[in-house]
């Protein structure tokens, strides 16, 4: 008789062929690979990775293909897709259920096959991949923020793997929207930032081709503190009205009486207000001015 650990592995592994045979799928090897030694189920992002009796829980299903192409073209708009078709995704399996309707899901069939994505069973925004090549490397980066003392992990779906250097060459060069814009999510919680990193965020934001992606960098400076909220008067020169009433938002900042806008910020934005000619800007100028 097989006992002690030897004996669940043995377990697992009947489970998980039990589930493919089921399902006509064979799960990516890294995940099959964990979830046969390690275990199903336990310690991971938001709630806990899932048991295998939960794999189905949420919009995604086994069968079919999962339709989306990793890194393809960034929406405008991060609810861009959304769909009042609420049929379950299909090519995929539930690992993480982060509450409300969000499920992270491993895809199991298609282009983004060993991959995670987010996914929203109401389709309140459009689906969308981690940045991690697979699981491992996925479950991996989630153990090293946790250790490494990232502020909020509630941003990790949004965020990739790397230190301050790497993060920023793949913001200021990765021809992919989709990882520039990984990067700029990863510096809102990242735990030890250099003194000069507010003012290259600044100058990534002034190259950044893509209006999500400046958006996320404007959200990177404002996390800085002072030092990159005292930037963000440059955000307002942009051409997208979305970035220019995200940065009047994000230049105030929490204070023990409420919401606080520095004096020279808001002598800043009552100088673009003389000027703005957008009226949800306009708007938003008018709402951090009245925390001056």
């Amino acid at each position: 008789m097989l006992g002690g650990a030897a004996g669940h592995r043995a377990g697992h592994a009947l489970e998980v062929m039990t589930f493919e045979k089921l399902h006509g799928i064979r799960l990516p090897e890294e995940f099959r690979q964990f979830v046969t030694r390690v275990g199903h189920g336990g310690y991971g992002p938001t709630y806990g990775l899932l048991p295998m009796n939960r794999w189905l829980s949420g919009p995604a299903r086994p069968g079919g293909a999962f339709p989306l192409i990793p890194d393809a073209e960034l929406p405008e708009k991060f609810t861009e897709g959304y769909s009042d078709d609420l049929r379950p995704y299909p090519g995929a399996v539930t690992v993480v259920y982060r509450g409300c309707s969000d499920y992270t899901v491993l895809v199991v069939a298609g282009p983004g096959h060993g991959r995670l994505a987010e996914v929203n069973a109401d389709r309140f925004f459009a689906p969308y991949f981690h940045s991690d090549a697979g699981f491992l490397s996925w479950y991996e980066r989630w153990l090293d923020f946790t250790l490494s003392g990232h502020r909020d992990l509630t941003w990790f779906a949004q965020q990739m793997a790397g230190d301050e250097g790497e993060l920023l060459t793949t913001l200021l060069a990765d021809a992919r929207a989709t990882r520039r814009r990984a990067a700029a999510y990863t510096f809102i919680t990242y735990p030890a930032p250099s003194r000069s990193l507010p003012t290259v965020l600044s100058q990534a934001l002034s190259t950044e081709p893509h209006p999500t992606v400046r958006e996320t960098i404007v959200r990177a400076m404002a996390a800085q503190g002072e030092r990159g909220r005292s930037l963000l008067p440059v955000a307002m020169t942009d051409p997208s009205p979305r970035v220019r009433s995200l940065a009047a938002i994000m230049m105030c900042t929490n204070a023990p009486g409420g919401r606080h806008l520095a004096p020279r910020l808001a002598h800043a934005l009552s100088n673009f207000l003389k000027t703005e000619q957008d009226d949800s800007v306009r708007d938003a100028i008018r709402r951090s001015l009245s925390h001056a």
